[in-house]
């Protein structure tokens, strides 16, 4: 999969942890809780394996540019 595939994939993994950790606190739900923790879990494991330059596999990081700032290709 591409970064471009899977950056939507990660957004609404952590947007559901964002909705479902505190609300599942809220309401005393361990239910909603467990599954909050698990998109978070989603959310950060799927950041750290697909957010990598294509040619050095290189963690980007926050980097959203155009051109991999460890070995100059670009990011496709």
């Amino acid at each position: 999969m591409k970064r471009e595939q899977v950056r939507p994939m990660m957004m609404l993994f952590a947007a559901l942890a964002l909705i479902l950790l505190p609300l599942g606190s809220a309401l005393e739900s361990e239910a909603l809780m467990y599954v909050g923790l698990s998109c978070f879990v989603l959310a950060a494991t799927s950041w750290l394996r697909f957010n990598r330059c294509p040619h050095c596999r290189k963690h980007l990081g926050s980097y959203t540019g155009r051109v991999c700032p460890h070995c100059g290709e670009k990011l496709l």
